[in-house]
């Protein structure tokens, strides 16, 4: 029985490879698509080269897809199946990945071991076969896809953290046994000491949170246990009406409170860690029983590798008795223990120290407490010397007083590269030097590109996913901090853990200049040093988004070493995580690209956290048009995951643990792939051609801190990009009067939000740009950022500050120079009083590009929105529409009123178009199409279903329904795949335009009328102009009908394995509903 059914699936499987062979016979060998398109391409004039151009995009247009090895689950003929299949849905090309994870699969004739020889074989193989098929072959670089390190990672060259342990001691001679800081068991922690330092204990510093001996909460929730650590998490449900979740604690004697310390944001939401929307209120409860207000904030964003607790420092109150927290909370919230603390504590110092990536709370920045409470910098002493390697200090303190000892060292972090077979498995490599990724290179890409690999075989290195958190130390770091920034570091590392030095003003700017040389040895030493290696060996070097993302580092900075950068989108839209715009940086790397002048912006596109093979060409093309609008411009699947096996029940493969979108060989839908991905690839033509037009170019500010909310409530009809520090100083300059990048690019003014503390060099370039005739819309800022400088620095601070700002009037224009100053406006206002005009105006989603001779804009409604109405753009020229779905070009008629041009679109859910304005062209009026009669396409059909599949070879209906409510078994019912629907239809007009119009169809439809083929519909609307196709009398309309495998899959779960046609990791479980697939109508003539 099993080897019939298995027949059943190999046929099936071995039809669409059929197909899938005859499609890529034609494709050129040895013609390998570029990285990218040239900037001559792209920046020439337009004209009618363009249209050739977008009907028929060049390979380099076309998307790439992610290629994972599984295990040891490779084979050589496996690959030639899937790079082929590859090919031939128009894919340009892969990047391998060799992954470890999912369920068992069956057997295969190999079990390859990564990073052995038959490995290096395997992965020779794939290179041989995308050299013949005309692929380009990219390599994550190392196993797994997070993210740089292997076996070949010795400890001392992984990535460090700084660690400490903490000891008091009383008096003038000090002998005491200083522990070893944690943690320092494993031999390959490596631990090496940094230095040793002393100061007088601060006042309530005890070295522990403050005891509690009675407490209470809201509702039935075990709150003790929770706060005295017997239960690490407990679930609080959102709260409603008002009323939030507390906590009341009562302390064992009167005691100052100083801080308070919550659990990291993501702890508390996960799934909403970039917008967690908890308002946190505390109260010091004083004797007398009354209460004083201490914190009222909103939690930060935050990131999902954001892990340290979150301290906010408070007013300081004496006496207090106890302490009342409080939790308004807009969605569910898993709570773990707070903590209480008299010491004195940085506000905000994790974040600022650079152990997460998190916004930093500002409401309690400002908060002074007793000095008493703070370290003063020159009783911070060094006494290293006095250690002996044992441990043991031996050392005359200046006085009799409580001392604290701090013992600093630092260890392996224990970051592995992941999820990577056991034999690729290793250190994450010292992101913050150049040895690491020296070692890193040679280890992996390196023994390939001088190996198997030799000759130019590999095309690309991708560094991919940033899943290795923070990183705080490398062996050097004292040279380099001191180098940077012309002071020393060691009296200070006691900021790091959270001490405030001097004031918190100063440890601020101590932590802000702690983040710049973390910033800097992170771009430039590691990613820096990582495309060099690349390059050195003819590589395309491609970054996924890391800084700013996950990492406490300057978001856009680290981008210019790559050619391009790379970011991610997922899918289903959700309100937070993985499908919210904030959760992964989009829209800051398309900026990077726009600021460092990258041809290109790719995307992870289409990755999921939902396997559920429902996957539609409509859904997909929703979610890639939302981000092309975003800044996105090239596609690179996620993903395609390696199918070892050729005899195989489909649709074979899947990625495991239900992430991505399965594009795979075995799906019912592959043969028609080329319809989507040149549906991709003409958009990328267009979103690559030129260059893009904003209004706003927004700085980011001088701290370093977390991405910024990408759904800010920006004003209608314009576009903006961001800035960061690199680039105001060193890549813009004016022209005209606008801001200019070197490419041209150009802004009409530059905004700034966020500025209570700069640089002395930003305040200097800004007073430059302002001098040659730039616009800023910006405050003073407060304070200087940096102690780099010291006094002077202060002094250069204060003049440039009185230079800009002094005469500036709030709500005024300033004249500096040939420039303007506009603060103390909303940036609506500032809009409104520089008289910049809307780019767009109408109520969708755009983006505006343009070069010599045209522009262009992109265009799709709203979210999950259809669109009909009028759309002006500030535009002139010859206008036109043009549809990437099927490649037409149309003239539109125009509307024209001053600089403007308006006309009218109709673009159904999950519809898109581009609409030029071109010089070259006069405009042509066109009378619209209208369709006043409809016939329908009555009477019967015939279905024709393919063998093996429980369904009847053909049935013949009267009403169109859905597969699953047919009179057949309920296998048939269940089927999955292509069934061909035949009827005829009776022409007796003579009208001009004949629209064939489907009705809901679920999912793709191949339309035949008398035999010819018209055309593929894969998205709304399921239309298409038969006019040239339909004759006089007696009609044969043929529709071919592709659904996706989930229906098929969701009934053989219900079965024995032993009974089942297909066979996938991950699917729909047994009894889950069926999908209405099928040509649903009602068919319809229109003319």
């Amino acid at each position: 029985m099993k080897k019939t059914l298995l027949s059943f699936a190999i046929f099936s499987v071995a039809i669409a490879s059929t197909m899938m062979t005859s499609c890529q016979s034609s494709a050129p060998k040895n013609d390998i698509p570029r990285a990218f398109p040239s900037k001559e391409e792209m920046q020439q004039p337009f004209g009618n080269h363009d249209e050739k151009a977008f009907i028929n995009p060049d390979r380099v247009h076309y998307p790439e897809t992610w290629f994972h090895y599984i295990g040891g689950n490779v084979s050589h003929a496996g690959i030639t199946a899937d790079l082929e299949a590859i090919a031939s849905a128009g894919i340009s090309g892969v990047q391998l990945f060799h992954g470890q994870f999912g369920g068992q699969w069956p057997a295969t004739t190999e079990d390859i071991q990564c990073m052995s020889e038959n490995w290096d074989a395997a992965v020779k193989h794939t290179a041989d076969e995308c050299k013949r098929l005309g692929l380009r072959f990219t390599m994550q670089n190392c196993p797994g896809w997070a993210m740089s390190g292997g076996p070949w990672i010795q400890p001392g060259n992984a990535m460090r953290t700084i660690v400490y342990s903490r000891a008091d001691v009383t008096g003038k001679q000090i002998e005491t046994l200083l522990p070893v800081p944690e943690p320092n068991k494993e031999e390959w922690r490596d631990y090496r000491d940094i230095a040793v330092l002393a100061f007088p204990t601060p006042a309530g510093d005890t070295g522990k949170p403050l005891e509690w001996k009675q407490l209470k909460g809201d509702g039935n929730f075990p709150w003790r246990e929770l706060m005295e650590g017997k239960k690490s998490y407990v679930g609080f449900p959102p709260a409603q009406n008002g009323e939030p979740h507390w906590v009341e604690v009562k302390f064992k004697q009167p005691t100052t409170i100083r801080a308070v310390e919550l659990p990291c944001v993501q702890s508390l939401n996960h799934n909403m860690s970039f917008e967690p929307n908890i308002h946190v209120t505390a109260y010091a409860l004083m004797a007398d029983g009354s209460k004083q207000a201490i914190i009222n904030t909103n939690l930060p964003p935050s990131s999902w590798q954001d892990y340290h607790p979150i301290t906010i420092a408070c007013p300081e109150v004496g006496e207090a008795v106890g302490c009342r927290v409080e939790f308004l909370n807009k969605y569910g919230m898993s709570m773990n223990a707070i903590k209480f603390w008299s010491a004195a504590r940085k506000n905000s110092w994790e974040s600022e120290a650079a152990w997460d990536l998190r916004a930093f709370e500002r409401s309690a920045d400002d908060v002074i407490q007793s000095s008493s409470a703070y370290l003063a910098p020159n009783q911070i002493l060094d006494v290293t010397s006095f250690m002996t390697p044992d441990g043991k200090l031996a050392w005359e303190a200046p006085s009799e007083n409580a001392w604290t000892i701090l013992r600093f060292g630092h260890v392996n972090e224990g970051r592995q590269n992941k999820p990577a077979p056991p034999a690729g498995t290793g250190w994450e490599c010292d992101k913050l030097s150049t040895e690491g990724p020296e070692a890193h290179f040679a280890g992996y890409i390196g023994r390939l590109t001088n190996g198997a690999l030799q000759g130019g075989m590999l095309n690309g290195m991708l560094l991919d996913s940033w899943e290795c958190y923070s990183q705080t130390w490398t062996s050097k770091m004292e040279s380099e901090f001191s180098e940077r920034s012309g002071y020393e570091l060691r009296t200070w590392l006691p900021a790091l853990m959270g001490y405030v030095i001097d004031s918190p003003e100063t440890t601020s700017r101590f932590l802000l200049d702690w983040r710049r040389v973390i910033n800097d040895l992170f771009a430039n030493k590691f990613y820096r040093r990582m495309a060099e290696l690349g390059h050195e060996q003819g590589l395309t070097v491609v970054y996924e988004t890391a800084a700013g993302d996950v990492f406490p580092a300057d978001i856009m900075e680290y981008f210019k070493h790559a050619d391009f950068p790379m970011c991610e989108f997922w899918h289903p839209y959700s309100t937070g995580y993985v499908g919210s715009l904030n959760f992964k940086p989009i829209k800051p790397t398309a900026s990077a690209a726009r600021m460092y002048g990258k041809p290109r912006v790719a995307a992870e596109s289409f990755t999921a956290f939902d396997l559920h093979w429902n996957e539609h060409f409509e859904f997909l093309k929703d979610y890639a048009d939302y981000h092309f609008i975003e800044g996105v411009t090239h596609n690179v699947f996620h993903t395609y995951t390696h199918n070892p096996q050729i005899n195989f029940l489909p649709p074979g493969t899947s990625m495991g643990s239900k992430i991505g979108t399965p594009f795979l060989r075995g799906q019912t839908w592959w043969p028609y792939m080329k319809e989507f991905t040149t549906y991709l690839a003409r958009c990328s033509y267009l979103l690559e051609r030129g260059q893009s037009v904003s209004d706003v170019l927004w700085y980011l500010g001088d701290e370093i801190s977390h991405k910024p909310d990408q759904e800010h409530p920006f004003p209608a009809g314009y576009k903006y990009d961001y800035c960061n520090p690199d680039v105001l100083i060193n890549r813009l300059s004016v022209k005209d009067g606008l801001v200019v990048t070197p490419e041209g690019l150009s802004y009409k003014f530059i905004w700034i939000p966020e500025n209570k503390r700069m640089l002395p060099e930003t305040l200097e370039r800004l007073r430059s740009l302002i001098e040659q005739g730039a616009t800023i819309v910006a405050n003073a800022p407060q304070r200087i950022a940096t102690l780099v400088g010291g006094e002077e620095a202060q002094a250069r601070f204060d003049e440039i500050v009185k230079a800009i700002w002094g005469n500036a009037a709030d709500g005024s224009i300033t004249t500096l120079g040939k420039g303007r100053l506009l603060s103390g406006v909303t940036l609506e206002k500032a809009i409104e009083m520089l008289d910049v005009k809307q780019d767009v105006i109408g109520n969708v989603r755009w983006l505006h590009r343009r070069v010599k001779g045209a522009d262009w804009y992109f265009i799709t409604p709203e979210k999950q929105q259809a669109f009909q109405g009028k759309v002006t753009f500030q535009a002139q020229g010859s206008a036109e529409l043009w549809n990437a779905v099927t490649g037409e070009i149309t003239p539109l008629n125009v509307e024209r009123q001053g600089d403007y041009s308006s006309v009218e679109l109709d673009l159904p859910k999950a519809g898109s178009c581009f609409v030029v304005f071109r010089q070259d062209k006069q405009q042509s009026n066109i009378e619209k199409v209208t369709y006043a009669h409809t016939q329908p396409v009555a009477g019967k059909w015939m279905l024709q279903f393919p063998e093996g599949w429980g369904a009847p070879a053909t049935l013949e209906v009267e009403e169109l329904a859905p597969w699953c409510n047919l009179p057949m078994s309920d296998e048939g019912k269940a089927f999955s795949g292509t069934v061909t629907y035949t009827t005829s239809f009776d022409w007796k007009n003579d009208a001009k335009q004949v629209l064939l119009d489907l009705g809901k169809v679920n999912m793709i439809a191949e339309v035949f009328v008398n035999d010819q083929k018209i055309r593929t519909l894969w998205c709304s609307p399921y239309t298409v102009d038969i006019s040239n196709f339909v004759k006089p009398g007696e009609n044969k309309l043929q529709v071919k009908v592709v659904s996706t495998w989930f229906n098929r899959l969701a009934f053989d779960a219900s079965l024995p394995e032993t009974e089942r046609k297909t066979w996938t990791i991950e699917g729909p479980k047994a009894g889950a509903q069926l999908k209405e697939y099928g040509l649903l109508g009602p068919v319809n003539l229109k003319y």
